[in-house]
């Protein structure tokens, strides 16, 4: 299973320079991608990169601090094993904007349109991000790596980017059903346009595409295999953040590591150049392997609690005041609110049996928002309700 190490920290940080060190520690023995994926040139300047070679854009490396005719073999293993690729959101935009622009250009010519240029489109708010995770997904799913390592955004911008995946698939839970109903109502009238796309029929294909995207991503980031680790800071400004940050992550099932990196030993000069940043790893993780351990990522489970049961989600150090929950239709939507930082709320799908459930506590011990719910029958479909009287009917004859 390829590994995925998320790095993300606050500004200023050292995350692209703690980044480019635990890639080169864990290329000492396996396939490893540095993947920079807000990258404005520091990966180059961090690594020593002369420039960007033919493949796409991945960067060759120069190394002016080693001895060109007497490389040591751990340096020599890791940068054979290291591939280090930047992904430049405005070209990957552009390309993006382009496919859609071409998406759009038949059904809007079939019904005598002109389709728009790609300028046109954007900027789409977010689509950055999203490409983003694409690239990632795509790395983590390939067989040609072992490890993937992601130099992220700063960390409010990357909570925010990671959050992407749930948000999404909420969207489409509400969209796809709609679309549904109103395909099925306007198909008669739609089977007698002959030779005219129906929009439905581009709808239902792009949500289906979409969802196979969303699911992708979240495959990626939420696997055994994946961590988001979080690089510490000592600015008071930025421990508000820095605290609530697992239990974010947590709210949207992923798992946060902010141990490994919380004390980074800090020197005077910034380590630039692989051996500095291979003598930074060795401070860091010393005799460790970098790569994270198989883990399962923090997800709700529902348990039986007698007649009733018990919905338990894991929110490690979120408090009460923060906490908001409310029932909406077949989901219960969590919200964790920070001072300071924008609120998160995930709307996770209720499981069958608690769709017929009304909430009857809620309470948080232990790091773990425990709902409790109790079977409803006012919320039970109306044939079960109708079968149900019949039968007691008959008993009472």
């Amino acid at each position: 299973m390829t590994r995925l190490i998320f790095l993300t920290g606050p500004g200023g940080a050292g995350t692209t320079t703690l980044a480019a060190a635990t890639a080169l520690r864990a290329a000492a023995g396996r396939r490893v991608l540095l993947l920079g994926v807000a990258d404005a040139g520091e990966l180059a300047a961090v690594l020593g990169a002369t420039g960007v070679s033919g493949d796409g854009d991945d960067l060759d490396i120069d190394q002016p601090d080693l001895d060109a005719d007497h490389p040591s073999d751990a340096h020599r293993t890791a940068l054979a094993n290291l591939t280090v690729r930047r992904f430049d959101p405005a070209a990957a935009t552009e390309n993006a904007l382009v496919d859609l622009a071409k998406l759009l250009s038949g059904p809007l010519a079939a019904a005598g349109l002109s389709a728009p240029d790609a300028t046109e489109l954007g900027p789409v708010p977010g689509l950055p991000d999203i490409l983003a995770l694409r690239e990632i997904a795509k790395a983590v799913g390939s067989d040609e790596w072992d490890t993937v390592v992601v130099d992220g955004p700063p960390l409010k911008a990357a909570l925010d980017m990671l959050a992407w995946p749930e948000t999404a698939a909420a969207a489409l839970r509400r969209l796809r059903p709609i679309e549904g109903q109103a395909a099925r109502a306007l198909r008669p009238l739609l089977a007698g346009l002959v030779g005219l796309p129906s929009p439905f029929v581009m709808v239902t294909q792009w949500t289906e595409d979409a969802a196979a995207e969303i699911a992708a991503v979240r495959s990626a980031l939420a696997h055994p295999g994946s961590v988001v680790r979080i690089v510490g800071s000592p600015s008071a400004a930025a421990q508000p953040l820095l605290q609530a940050a697992p239990t974010l992550l947590a709210l949207h099932g992923l798992r946060a590591d902010t141990a490994t990196l919380a004390a980074v030993p800090r020197a005077d000069d910034e380590p630039l150049g692989v051996a500095a940043l291979d003598a930074l790893g060795a401070a860091v993780y010393a005799d460790a392997d970098p790569s994270p351990e198989l883990a399962d990522p923090p997800e709700p489970v529902m348990l039986a609690d007698g007649d009733d049961y018990r919905y338990e989600l894991p929110l490690p150090g979120v408090e009460r005041d923060q906490l908001g929950l409310v029932r909406s239709g077949d989901e219960l939507v969590v919200s964790v609110e920070v001072p300071g930082v924008a609120a998160h709320r995930r709307a996770f799908a209720l499981p069958g049996a608690l769709r017929r459930c009304r909430i009857a506590s809620a309470r948080i011990a232990d790091g773990v928002l425990r709902v409790g719910f109790k079977p409803d029958e006012s919320l039970w479909p109306e044939r079960f309700l109708t079968d149900h009287s019949e039968d007691t009917q008959t008993g009472d004859q």
